[in-house]
């Protein structure tokens, strides 16, 4: 009797597991890779960026988990600094062939620069596509490799009929091609044996963001109407519908986080491995918070290293230290060398606070707001693919479009 009501009674389907991710990385241990890397390459001539680039990586991926289990990176410097070489072959030829139209056709020098400008812009979609293959290649979860399928240069001519169709429309095109571009990333990334999706459409990004994107054409249009009011205006009026047409602009870049904010989200809900689904509730006040952080700590550092320059300069006057004639030159070329050893730590300080705030800041924010579910699903995973070529990284570094980490 009791083994003929088993029989019976229906079968209870499995219930879905929900894994949240999690970000164990601290600021501190990041920040000092960060400090002594971007150091490191002053006197290395920028070199030792493949290897700050590599540190900063393995830290991020192995800090990130589901359900405690946490990723790796498998990347090695000396392949990025390869790739880098391999661009540059096929970048310095280019670069020669420009100079020497430059010179052959002085007077028509602009238009002699339209070739180079489209194959670098057709290089840069190809190499973005290739970079991805390199990076999904090198992360293993669980023992597996994600990989990729797919043509760059196929991935390139989508990319560029998109970016077409998004100019002619005003951007009103740009959530169908970020859902198609994407689908196409998507559809050829493997997870060992198990393929990827994208299920996320145009129509629901623009149904989400479509006021922000209305709300950036009319500021854009109110800055044009105002410049050119300023224009034909004459007396007092002139300066000030100068400066409103200013602060608009710069309104222009306020709605810029939260369009962020609502492509993440889309995004990440998009995302699909076989069963498995992820869900985001990333906040629009994250980004603000970190996008505010980097602004008033880019402002704090640049104004601390104009005091220490201040400084520098009341020392070598109150001590008399201007030199006599005889050693001006030595004077001149020590002044020299210390204004290129300013910019240089300019510069890479702020490429440490951008990416503190936008690159490990940020990625925290995403994966901490991140739910996978059907996590099991991936247990069939059988190991496939192999790992990319390292010219999609190489272009990334040589034509400086390699966003974030």
């Amino acid at each position: 009797m009791t083994a003929s009501l088993s029989h019976d009674l229906p079968l209870t389907p499995p219930t879905s597991h929900n894994a949240s991710m999690s970000f164990s990385g601290r600021g501190g241990d990041f920040l000092r890779l960060l400090i002594t890397g971007s150091l490191f390459q002053i006197p290395t001539f920028g070199f030792y960026r493949f290897w700050l680039i590599t540190k900063l990586r393995r830290h991020l991926w192995a800090n990130t988990q589901i359900d405690g289990e946490a990723f790796e990176y498998t990347a090695t410097a000396k392949e990025l600094l390869i790739g880098f070489l391999i661009a540059l072959a096929v970048l310095v030829p280019l670069y020669i062939v420009y100079f020497i139209l430059g010179i052959m056709a002085e007077e028509q020098y602009a238009f002699a620069s339209v070739p180079l400008v489209v194959i670098m812009y057709v290089l840069a979609h190809y190499g973005s596509y290739r970079a991805r293959k390199y990076r999904a290649s090198r992360t293993i979860f669980r023992g597996v490799r994600f990989w990729m399928k797919g043509s760059g240069w196929a991935y390139a001519m989508r990319a560029i009929l998109w970016d077409l169709a998004t100019l002619l429309t005003l951007g009103l095109a740009l959530p169908w091609a970020m859902a198609s571009l994407e689908r196409y990333r998507m559809r050829h990334t493997y997870f060992g044996s198990i393929q990827g999706d994208f299920v996320g459409t145009g129509w629901s990004l623009f149904k989400r963001g479509w006021w922000v994107w209305a709300l950036g054409i009319v500021l854009l249009a109110l800055t044009f109407f105002l410049f050119v009011a300023s224009d034909i205006a004459t007396g007092s009026g002139k300066p000030a519908l100068q400066g409103l047409a200013g602060v608009v602009g710069l309104l222009i870049m306020a709605p810029i986080p939260l369009a962020m904010a609502i492509f993440t989200r889309w995004h990440i809900d998009g995302l699909r491995f076989g069963d498995v689904t992820a869900a985001s509730d990333f906040r629009a006040g994250t980004y603000y918070g970190l996008f505010f952080k980097l602004i008033f700590s880019s402002l704090g550092f640049l104004m601390a290293l104009g005091l220490l320059a201040g400084l520098i300069g009341f020392l070598f006057a109150s001590f008399e230290l201007v030199p006599d004639m005889e050693e001006l030159s030595w004077t001149a070329f020590s002044v020299g060398l210390l204004v290129v050893l300013g910019y240089l730590v300019a510069l890479l300080g702020l490429g440490v606070v951008q990416r503190y705030f936008l690159g490990r800041g940020l990625w925290a924010a995403i994966v901490t707001s991140t739910t996978v579910t059907n996590l099991q699903a991936v247990d069939a995973a059988v190991a496939a693919g192999q790992p990319a070529g390292v010219l999609g990284e190489g272009l990334a570094d040589a034509l400086d479009f390699n966003v974030g980490i």
